[in-house]
C-alpha cells in the first residue's frame, strides 16, 4: 500500500491540484478580455500570488519537480497578465 501513496497516486493528487489551483484564474481572465473591466478585482492580491507563484517556480526548479514548475509557471503568467489587464482596462480619472 505504501508503493501506492509513494508513487503515482502522489503525483496524480499533485497534477489535480496544481491545475485546479492554475486554472482558478482562468475565468477571471476570460471575463476580463470579454468585458474589459477589471475595476472590481484587487491588483494587491494579483501581485501577491504572482510573487507567491514566482517563489514557487524558483522552488519547484531547485527541487527539479515538473508539476510544481509546470504549475507556477503558468498560474505566474496567468497573474501576470490579469494584472496587466486591471493596468490596461483602469478607469481614467
Amino acid at each position: 500500500m505504501q508503493v501506492i501513496f509513494d508513487g503515482i497516486f502522489v503525483t496524480v493528487v499533485g497534477s489535480m491540484a496544481a491545475a485546479l489551483t492554475t486554472g482558478s484564474f482562468v475565468p477571471q481572465l476570460v471575463r476580463a478580455l470579454r468585458t474589459k473591466r477589471m475595476h472590481d478585482v484587487s491588483p494587491y492580491l494579483m501581485a501577491l500570488f504572482a510573487s507567491g507563484t514566482s517563489l514557487w517556480l524558483a522552488y519547484g526548479i531547485f527541487r527539479d519537480d515538473w508539476v510544481i514548475i509546470g504549475a507556477n509557471a503558468t498560474g505566474t503568467a496567468l497573474n501576470l497578465a490579469l494584472l496587466y489587464l486591471k493596468y490596461r482596462y483602469r478607469r481614467s480619472s
